[in-house]
């Protein structure tokens, strides 16, 4: 028969004491201390500029090291900016699809690279140059276009901006000289260039029962 004296009970729970604090207070076994895994991903942010400003509805692509067709893409949104998330740590590089009318600045490179490291967020930029000279259209969250009816010269160029929050599409109406083109947000542009004389109607899709078409007409 084994007896304890109060002595020999404060020695049992101190015991028992220390043992749970070494079960589950994480000490060096990998973890953290606090029962999570440290993180094995990271970010990356792009951001796109025209001019300075903010510019959406960039095409973003992310590359292996000297690849020639991206990972992934992702489309830049009013802030300018698109972000791949989840990424393998390493090096990575980056392309941008230049709108029509667009130009990259004096000096910026076609291709970036950026290195991700778990847990944190790689960032980096491009700045474009509007060279853009032709005709332009808004497209307005008041479900209209700007200009509806707009008689230019062949050869002119005319470009359609986003102006508001809402989607909008700038779609061929019984033609084909272009394919449709999605405004997908405030700053995202499409433009066209007519060659052929001949008059060509388009209008918003989400909106068209709203009135919200348009006229070219190429002389």
């Amino acid at each position: 028969m084994v007896s304890y004296s109060r002595s020999n009970a404060g020695a049992v729970l101190a015991l028992t004491g220390a043992f749970f604090a070494w079960g589950c207070g994480g000490g060096d076994n990998g973890g953290n201390g606090n029962g999570t895994e440290p993180p094995t991903t990271g970010s990356l942010t792009v951001t796109v500029t025209a001019d300075g400003t903010a510019h959406a509805g960039v095409s973003v692509g992310r590359y292996a090291p000297g690849a020639t067709t991206p990972t992934a893409s992702v489309a830049t949104g009013a802030n300018g900016q698109a972000t791949f998330s989840n990424i393998t740590p390493g090096t990575w590089e980056i392309e941008i699809v230049l709108p029509d009318g667009f130009d990259l600045a004096e000096g910026e490179d076609e291709r970036k690279s950026a290195t991700v490291v778990a847990g944190a967020t790689a960032t980096a930029s491009f700045d474009m140059v509007d060279e853009f000279n032709g005709e332009l259209i808004e497209a307005q969250d008041n479900l209209s276009f700007s200009r509806t009816n707009v008689s230019i010269s062949a050869g002119t160029a005319v470009r359609w901006v986003n102006v508001g929050a809402m989607l909008h599409t700038v779609t061929p109406d019984g033609h084909s000289e272009w394919t449709a083109a999605n405004l997908g947000g405030n700053g995202s542009t499409f433009t066209h260039t007519f060659d052929t004389p001949g008059t060509y109607d388009y209008y918003c899709d989400p909106h068209r029962l709203d009135g919200m078409t348009g006229t070219i007409t190429v002389n």
